[in-house]
């Protein structure tokens, strides 16, 4: 057994799986908005993928909603320590490139 038998390390260990558990759940949103991205091409189908139901009526209005809501759980990623912050920068920018690419 590669561990000591002290009562910090066995606190350590159930500490490391909550944080692991956390860190998985805020990079798996992350992902699955940048995986949505980069396979699926349109607004709609973008939305069906991630299953956000967004209501508005003005295409505008909903690009603004899905960009800001995208950005968010990158910078959510960002804060909680799970990425670096280039990382963070570079989805950012992805997510930007994508959404000039429904505006245009």
């Amino acid at each position: 057994m590669p561990y000591k038998l002290h009562r910090s390390v066995f606190k350590r260990m159930r500490q490391n799986a909550k944080r692991r558990e956390r860190n998985r759940v805020v990079r798996g949103s992350m992902r699955a908005v940048l995986r949505a991205i980069r396979t699926k091409r349109s607004l709609d189908d973008v939305l069906e993928r991630l299953a956000w139901k967004i209501s508005t009526d003005d295409r505008g209005e909903l690009i603004k909603h899905v960009n800001a809501r995208m950005y968010s759980i990158v910078d959510r990623a960002l804060k909680k320590g799970v990425i670096h912050r280039n990382k963070a920068a570079r989805h950012k920018m992805q997510i930007a490139k994508w959404i000039n690419h429904l505006s245009a």
